[in-house]
């Protein structure tokens, strides 16, 4: 089963933590540094969301579904979402007839939408042309009323900032420096789509948050 997802109403905010939280984190005061510090939470999230292979923001979307003709013809017990968590489902239509709500149950936190007949048993989805199901999906960002971004998503953009901030004047393509008697530092250098592409205790906060194909 292949699927297509087109946003119908794009997120409210894209960012996934807030100045205040970064701010209180680098123990910074005042507000002339929030146009650089907002700037680099937006290049933080956009990688973040790169390095997860998927969406992270609760948006409102129309995901259309048709069968796949070189897997084989089949009718699958469940589809499976593109965005999750999902928070309300607002139409499901199979072969352009909307099927009632009765007919259908969700699992929200991965996105299974499973099918049922007429009197509530478990069914399966027999798709002609296509099938479309428009719903909210993500998840609500920190700053959002009723927030659920897990911590941990939110910790790795505080981190990389952080990181960006840390970096500022410094040459990106030294890996070392070296002061005899004095210091030995050994940093992280890398960019977003290669190995190694987050510093590392970014990569761990996220790890459990990757989808199997990302």
């Amino acid at each position: 089963m292949r699927s297509l997802v087109t946003v119908t109403t794009p997120a409210g905010s894209t960012k996934l933590t807030t100045l205040d939280r970064v701010k209180a984190e680098l123990d910074i005061a005042g507000g002339s540094k929030d146009a650089i510090l907002n700037f680099k939470i937006a290049e933080a999230s956009s990688d973040i969301e790169a390095y997860l292979g998927y969406s992270v923001k609760r948006e409102t979307v129309s995901e259309r579904f048709w069968q796949s003709l070189e897997a084989g013809w089949s009718e699958p017990e469940f589809l499976i979402l593109d965005r999750t968590p999902v928070g309300t489902v607002t139409s499901v239509t199979v072969d352009d007839v909307e099927i009632d709500a009765a007919e259908y149950r969700l699992d929200p936190e991965t996105g299974q939408l499973y099918r049922l007949d007429a009197s509530g048993y478990p069914s399966r989805w027999c798709i002609g042309k296509e099938a479309v199901v428009v719903y909210a999906g993500g998840y609500l960002l920190p700053g959002q009323t009723g927030r659920n971004l897990p911590p941990a998503i939110e910790a790795a953009a505080v981190d990389l900032v952080q990181d960006f901030w840390f970096a500022k004047g410094r040459d990106p393509s030294a890996m070392e420096e070296d002061i005899p008697g004095v210091m030995r530092v050994r940093r992280w250098i890398g960019a977003v789509g290669v190995a190694g592409d987050l510093p590392p205790s970014v990569q761990t906060k996220l790890y459990p948050f990757r989808r199997a194909s990302a």
